[in-house]
């Protein structure tokens, strides 16, 4: 495959991994804020145990035979969450408190480069821009693309639960090329998920480009039948000459 960049209009990135970092120190400097709020409110925490839930839960939306693909219910996994460590069902003020922390220490982890800035300064003068991000809180993804100085780039941003749904299903895609006004063919997303990003917009109809710049957290491994990317790139910032090509 071969990206056709005289075909694009718009430029989708997804955004931990690829335009930010977000890999096993991010996650776990969020694992250990939550079990610091979960001893305030319920004792020490098993923490294997811990562990082993949270890791199914970012990996339940693409589990199943066929996966649904449906994006957790944050206030559901986090009643069961203290359920399985514990034993109880916390009070509603208890589970806001635990999504509070969840919020506050996600939009402080994220960091973004000051390439990233100039990359999408210029990107937006010639595409339209859109950020597609996998995460079941909204708001947090809003709060941190506010609080990185990121926000003002783009043109729609999408994320999974605002929609009950992750990539690689297709619909995130159609909506997020909806909102940019744009066909599929015109729109490639720069991603660093195999099956979230390159599959899923490959068989939503849009070019794809593999960034490997920081590993992936969920680990999605190829299948023979998988489609191939239109590019591979080794940083984020190698997606510009391409489009110049």
């Amino acid at each position: 495959m071969a990206l056709n960049a005289k075909a694009i209009k718009a430029v989708i990135f997804d955004y931990g991994s690829t335009l930010v970092e977000f890999g096993r120190a991010q996650v776990l400097l969020c694992d250990t804020a939550l079990a610091n709020a979960l001893e305030r409110h319920f004792g020490p925490p098993d923490l294997r145990k811990l562990k082993e839930v949270r890791d199914r839960d970012r990996m339940a939306p693409y589990r199943g035979s066929p996966p649904m693909f449906k994006e957790n219910d944050l206030v559901a996994i986090t009643t069961d969450l203290v359920r399985e460590l514990y034993g109880v069902d916390p009070s509603p003020e208890q589970v806001a408190d635990l999504l509070r922390v969840r919020y506050e220490i996600f939009v402080r982890a994220v960091q973004a480069p000051p390439y990233v800035h100039e990359l999408l300064r210029r990107l937006r003068r010639k595409y339209r821009l859109g950020l597609l991000s996998n995460y079941p809180d909204g708001n947090a993804i809003r709060a941190s693309l506010a609080q990185t100085g990121l926000a003002r780039f783009f043109d729609a941003v999408i994320v999974s639960a605002d929609i009950g749904l992750v990539k690689p299903h297709p619909v995130p895609f159609l909506t997020m090329i909806e909102a940019l006004g744009v066909k599929g063919s015109q729109a490639v997303i720069v991603g660093d998920n195999w099956v979230a990003d390159i599959q899923g917009a490959k068989q939503a109809g849009l070019q794809a480009v593999l960034c490997r710049q920081w590993a992936t957290p969920e680990d999605m491994p190829r299948r023979p039948d998988d489609l191939e990317p239109d590019a591979i790139i080794s940083h984020v910032t190698q997606i510009e000459p391409l489009l110049e090509a």
